[in-house]
């Protein structure tokens, strides 16, 4: 931490090598029907690669780039990336392995009384301290 100026801009440096990498999973996976596991896999790690490069690039101060910029750059590049080995290895057909045919989303009137508390105790946290 001593190279860092905060705590939050260490947090945030370091979680910036992996969160372009699991937005493009959940984005691909969720949006996407020909995404593989092959392009989710290169596209993850791809997002720690690159993102150490950039890093180790900057603390030589051979190249700069502000933050938000190069999560971005990471971002687009490991999309890119994942749908490239997605086409190139695509996913074999299969079936859905979980039926959600008999599952029944209900909630118990406890459950939901709880909910509810839970939801007026943070409104008026957040109204009194905010």
């Amino acid at each position: 931490l001593g190279g860092f100026e905060q705590g939050f801009q260490y947090i945030q440096e370091f979680t910036g090598f992996f969160t372009p990498g699991i937005v493009v999973i959940f984005m691909l996976g969720m949006f996407w029907p020909r995404a593989s596991q092959a392009g989710a896999l290169t596209g993850a790690i791809l997002s720690v690669v690159l993102s150490g490069v950039f890093w180790w690039l900057q603390s030589t101060g051979a190249f700069t780039m502000p933050f938000m910029n190069r999560v971005g750059v990471v971002f687009i590049a490991s999309l890119l990336a994942a749908i490239v080995v997605s086409f190139i290895a695509p996913q074999k057909a299969t079936t859905l392995p979980i039926s959600f045919a008999g599952v029944s989303y209900k909630t118990t009137a406890g459950f939901n009384i709880a909910a509810l508390g839970v939801v007026v105790f943070l409104i008026a946290v957040y109204s009194l301290w905010w």
